[in-house]
Formats: structure tokens, C-alpha cells, sequence
């Protein structure tokens, strides 16, 4: 599926209104449709519109007009007595009510055409008051183009949104509704088309048959030599995390990975040794159960097909001179995360512009803010260009984790949103490390692809998962029992 921001769908409606279609054309076509798909849905006896003071506003009232046609009660609640040109064309031709406060609701259907995707501040204390007692109502909303309140780029909310049972948006998803509060503020999704000049800039949102077909058939006379060595590297006396770490190995293996290997502080090795007897685990130099930079120890490691590190090994220069070594001499695909991300965000990002080999980034919100020096807010703001900028000054590919993931290799830019809250626990930064390695160590694909398939597997094995767990109750060990699901999901043609 493909998305546009805010800022492309200005650009796109502008251009149609200027050179092709009148905008007063348009918001007939518009509520035409919209009155459509809502009958689709639902068959209402009273509606009430929420009507703004602009496109959305005028929308409501064409979809109300075209109610009214079939016998449908519709009243309209107007939020200003200042209106676009369109809207109050449209206010003139409603032979419905009219309310400039909120009547009682009375109604089995509300429609939101409060504001559409042109919000950028934060609301009104009377548009955050509607919308706070029409969500407390409990009656269904269809919301036109975006649920009022939320950012159509970044999906922040600007002090309350609409909660839309229904939403019906034009053209085009916006990219808001994958991201942040956009996620919660519709349950279906139904698009239509109204004769917008069609754009190319696009991100893309992962859907499931982008996966079909990305797993090869393997053959019967093959050997464990056959199918890569994916490494992690990782842990420390402070945060042994002994169980996740190795459990992250063992998820290579789940990829289908030929050897699997965990290489921990020398100090720590104990806890790791035979806890899964598949995974290979060996210790690396150490100090107080940190590990040490030792040229010859991390030599034989340059022969493996993927090496993940930094789970659990805490901050240190020790720690930022071994992801030098690898950035100059490894020449597969090197994924950077948890400390290995704070630490080169420390002590210094200029090495990833002179590197041998591939790397995939995969910070969260925190962590970002650390690595490109941006404050929280501005990222949650503007996470698509922050990702893809980031990713296209060091020539890295980057996951920007949260309740969606941003992905770019600073060219193409994604969204994955599958998964459910589940994952909000500790340990899923380290299973998706796992299968990371292990797919970058199986497949023959671009570091790029290797994100999104890994996000993919990593969030629908949650949603399996939670067909027979509760989301509360589930861990990251749990979910990666399902990942045979997906694979299998993969392989159904």
C-alpha cells in the first residue's frame, strides 16, 4: 500500500484545483462518495455531522445532503459561523438543522468533518471538548479523509482526536495513520478516488504479500555450510540478559540460518554456555565483565555472514573501537544496536562515512535522539524525513523503532506496522536483532529488504501470538514461537 504525507497531498489537491477540476467539483464528488461508502457500513435512521469551517466541513455537508435525499435524518453541529466560500455553498444548499452548540446525541451515526489533513496546531479548546464527548458518546463515527486531531504526516495528536470507528479517506492513506496516535484513531480503512492528480512520492506500507516469495526452496542435498553463520555479540556483567541474548541466537536459527553464534564477555560466559546447546558460544576478551578491544580475537570473526552487536554490553570506548575494527574490515552487513548505538552516538558518528561494510541502525525514539541530536518532540513531529535524512547522511539503513517502524536506506522509505502492543516489553529490541542477523545471514537480499522482512516477521509472529496469549501476558520468548506462522504464512503462494 502506498501513503502520502500532508505536505504532497497540499501539493497534489492544489494543482487539481488550479488546472483541472474546480474545488467546488470536487467536494461534491467527494461527499457523493463518502455518503457511498457510509451506507456500505451502516444504515442510520439520524445522523449527526460535525461540520468545520473549511473542505472537511463542506464535505460533511454534501455526504448530509445526499442522506437526506434517502430519507435519512441528518443535523449538522457547525463549529464556526466562518466559513470557506465552498463550505458555506454548500451550508446554503442543506435542507437539514442547523446547531452552533452541541445538542444532545440523539443519533445512531456521527460524521467527523471537523478539520481534515491541513492540521498543524495544537486544537481549539471547544473542538477538543467536541470530540471528548462525542468518543465518551460510544456511537459510531466515520471520519472523512483523517480523523479530526490527528497530524496527517506524523500522526501526532494536537491535544485530542477523534476515535473513528469507520474512516473514509480520499485518494490516497496518509502516512499519519501508521504512525503514533494515527494507529488508534481508526478501526477500517476505505479509500476512494475523486479525480486528484495521482503522485509518485510515495512511502510505502508494508503489507503482507511484499513477503511472498522472498524465502527459497531449499534443496534436499545441502548442509548447515549451505545456509550462512550469522553472530551476535553482546551482554556484559552489568546487563547479563542472559536469557534474551541467547534467545536472539537461537532466532537466527528460526531464520534459517546454518550456524548460530553468541560471543559474550569472557566473565559471563557461564550463563550463556548450554543454554541452548545449538547455539555456538564463545567469550571475547574482557575487563569486570566488559568487553575489551583485542584486534586478534575479533579477526576470525570477519568470515561471518552477519554480526549484530551491542545488546546488553553498556557504554564504553572499548566497545566503540570494536565497531571501528568491524565498520573498516567487515564486508557484509554489520546491524548496530541498543549500545552499540549509544555508544557511537558518544563518542563519535563521523567513522560510519568511511566504512568497508553494509550497516543497519535500529534505534528507538531515545536513541535517535541521541545519534542525530534532535530533541524527542521534533522527531515524533517529523519522523519520515528525520529517518530518511539520517539514513542518507551515513549511508546506513536505519529502523526507527516505535509502535510502527520507519525504514530507509536513505533512497526508499517504508512503514511496518504490524504487531500490537505486546511488544512494548523488554527483550523485542533483542529478538528483532536476532531474526535481523539471521536474515541478512540467509537471504541474498539489500540491507533495506532485510528491515522490512525482519520487522514483518518479528511483528505478525505478535499478532499470532496473540491469537492465543494475551497481549499483557506475552513475551518476546513467547512470540518467537511463532515465527514458524509466518514462515508458513510466507510460503502460502
Amino acid at each position: 500500500m502506498e501513503a502520502i504525507t500532508k505536505e504532497v497531498m497540499k501539493k497534489i489537491d492544489s494543482y487539481t484545483c488550479q488546472n483541472i477540476t474546480k474545488s467546488i467539483d470536487l467536494m461534491e464528488e467527494a461527499g457523493a462518495s463518502f455518503a457511498k461508502v457510509t451506507l456500505k457500513y451502516y444504515n442510520p435512521k439520524r445522523v449527526l455531522l460535525l461540520v468545520g469551517s473549511s473542505g472537511n466541513g463542506g464535505d460533511a455537508l454534501v455526504l448530509g445532503r445526499y442522506l437526506l435525499k434517502m430519507g435519512i435524518h441528518v443535523d449538522a453541529y457547525l463549529v464556526s459561523k466562518n466559513l470557506s466560500i465552498d463550505c458555506k455553498t454548500n451550508k446554503d444548499l442543506f435542507l437539514g438543522d442547523f446547531y452552533y452548540e452541541l445538542p444532545k446525541l440523539d443519533y445512531d451515526l456521527i460524521i467527523d468533518g471537523l478539520i481534515g489533513f491541513g492540521l498543524n496546531s495544537k486544537l481549539k479548546d471547544n473542538y477538543i471538548d467536541v470530540i471528548e464527548k462525542v468518543n465518551h458518546s460510544k456511537l459510531p463515527i466515520v471520519a472523512l479523509d483523517i480523523p479530526t486531531g490527528i497530524d496527517a504526516t506524523s500522526g501526532i495528536s494536537y491535544g485530542a482526536f477523534i476515535k473513528a470507528d469507520l474512516l473514509i479517506t480520499i485518494e490516497y492513506p496518509k502516512t499519519g495513520l501508521f504512525l503514533n496516535d494515527g494507529l488508534d484513531s481508526y478501526k477500517k480503512l476505505e479509500i476512494i478516488s475523486i479525480g486528484i492528480t495521482p503522485t509518485n512520492e510515495f512511502v510505502h506500507i508494508n503489507e503482507i504479500n511484499d513477503f511472498k516469495g522472498v524465502l527459497p526452496k531449499r534443496n534436499r542435498n545441502t548442509n548447515k555450510g549451505s545456509y550462512g553463520k550469522a553472530l551476535i555479540i553482546g551482554g556484559s556483567y552489568k546487563y547479563p540478559g542472559a536469557s534474551m541474548l541467547a534467545y536472539s541466537s537461537l532466532n537466527q536459527f528460526k531464520m534459517g540460518v546454518g550456524y548460530s553464534y553468541l560471543y559474550v564477555p569472557k566473565e559471563v560466559y557461564e550463563l550463556y554456555a548450554l543454554r541452548h546447546p545449538e547455539v555456538i558460544v564463545s567469550s571475547l576478551p574482557s575487563i569486570d565483565g566488559h568487553i575489551k578491544y583485542d584486534e586478534e580475537a575479533l579477526k576470525p570473526l570477519l568470515k561471518m555472514d552477519s554480526i549484530a552487536i551491542g545488546m546488553g554490553m553498556d557504554i564504553s570506548i572499548d566497545l566503540y573501537e570494536v565497531i571501528l575494527y568491524f565498520l573498516v574490515n567487515y564486508d557484509k552487513t554489520l546491524v548496530l544496536d541498543a549500545d552499540a548505538l549509544n555508544t557511537i552516538a558518544k563518542y563519535g558518528m563521523s567513522p560510519l562515512k568511511n566504512k568497508k561494510c553494509k550497516v543497519i541502525m535500529t534505534p528507538h525514539i531515545k536513541e535517535m535522539e541521541r545519534l542525530s541530536l534532535r530533541g524527542t518532540n521534533e522527531i515524533l513531529n517529523n519522523p519520515i524525513d528525520i529517518a530518511k535524512e539520517f539514513a542518507n547522511m551515513y549511508d546506513v539503513t536505519i529502523i526507527l523503532k516505535s509502535a510502527s517502524s520507519i525504514i530507509s536506506d536513505g533512497k526508499s522509505i517504508s512503514i511496518s506496522n504490524f504487531g500490537n502492543p505486546s511488544l512494548a516489553k523488554g527483550g523485542s529490541g533483542d529478538t528483532l536483532s536476532g531474526i535481523l542477523s539471521g536474515v541478512l545471514a540467509y537471504l541474498d537480499i539489500t540491507p533495506f529488504e532485510a528491515a522490512n522482512l525482519s520487522c514483518y516477521i518479528l511483528g505478525r509472529a505478535s499478532e499470532f501470538a496473540s491469537m492465543e496469549i494475551e497481549e499483557e501476558c506475552m513475551s518476546p520468548l513467547d512470540i518467537s514461537k511463532y515465527i514458524n506462522k509466518v514462515f508458513k504464512e510466507i510460503k502460502n503462494e
